[in-house]
């Protein structure tokens, strides 16, 4: 079981990321390949220098990383054999990317758009792509799928669920986890601190990180955790309550420090 403070990183596309992870003694969440842009084979060395950069300003070299991944115009449920290649390409890069510098935790969008396909096709596609994908994911990494766009938890959960059971039954091991984004889910449903819990209690133990941010229940303003219509100590207590204790909170507040503070206090440390 990790100490909380170990459990906390920082977005690095918050101002201040690494001078606040450095202050507070948090790790990082690299942003630099959520644009698929970097990437492309031009751009590769680039962009690993400048991660390492990030990781030695915030001190955290020696510490535990989570590597966020690409997400724009990348969706399980397309239609097109050449969206889907694409996208494979785009995770297996970034994989390649963690295990040149050693990182094991991937987060990934579950690429679900609404209006665009319906919700059983989403499902569907989703456990196709997630478990074909699989075989190609290395045996010690983590893959963490994160809502954006869903306004209820349980297609998300059904997806987990079926694709980690296959898994377990065909190799003995689960290999997604939920990366519960309380910004987004807030933004999406409106339903305010209520709503929040109720997404906690369901999802339960499949969640393995979340992201931390609050917003005006409309819009996903990414403000400090503490700035909102979510009461942040009422919902990080549930979490306390009905998650894993080993799983892990990245700020994703536009201004990380104010947040930053919060959670250590809150904390304990």
């Amino acid at each position: 079981m990790k100490s909380n403070l170990d459990r906390l990183f920082i977005a690095t596309f918050s101002s201040k990321a690494e001078e606040t992870a450095k202050e507070y003694g948090f790790g990082l969440e690299l942003n630099d390949l959520c644009i698929s842009r970097n990437l492309e084979a031009d751009k590769r060395e680039w962009v690993i220098e400048r991660m390492h950069g990030e990781l030695e300003r915030a001190s955290s070299l020696d510490k535990k990383v989570i590597m966020h991944g690409p997400f724009t115009e990348l969706t399980p449920d397309a239609i097109d054999p050449g969206a889907i290649d694409l996208m494979i390409k785009r995770y297996m890069d970034t994989i390649s990317i963690c295990l040149e510098m050693g990182i094991r935790d991937l987060v990934l969008h579950d690429g679900y758009i609404p209006l665009l396909y319906q919700k059983s096709w989403h499902i569907k596609r989703s456990i196709d792509f997630w478990s074909d994908f699989a075989e190609r994911v290395p045996e010690d990494f983590t893959i963490y799928i994160e809502n954006v766009f869903d306004d209820e938890p349980d297609t998300l959960c059904e997806i987990i669920d079926r694709v980690n059971e296959n898994l377990k039954r065909e190799k003995g091991r689960a290999l997604y986890k939920i990366c519960l984004d309380i910004g987004h889910a807030n933004a999406l449903t409106h339903g305010g601190t209520e709503e929040i819990i109720r997404w906690i209690k369901n999802m339960g133990m499949r969640i393995g990180h979340f992201h931390l941010h609050n917003n005006d229940g409309f819009q996903d303003l990414h403000n400090h955790v503490n700035e909102g219509t979510l009461d942040i100590e009422t919902v990080l207590k549930e979490i306390m309550k009905f998650c894993h204790p080993d799983s892990t909170m990245t700020i994703e507040s536009r201004d990380a420090e104010p947040s930053a503070k919060f959670l250590k206090e809150f904390f304990g440390g």
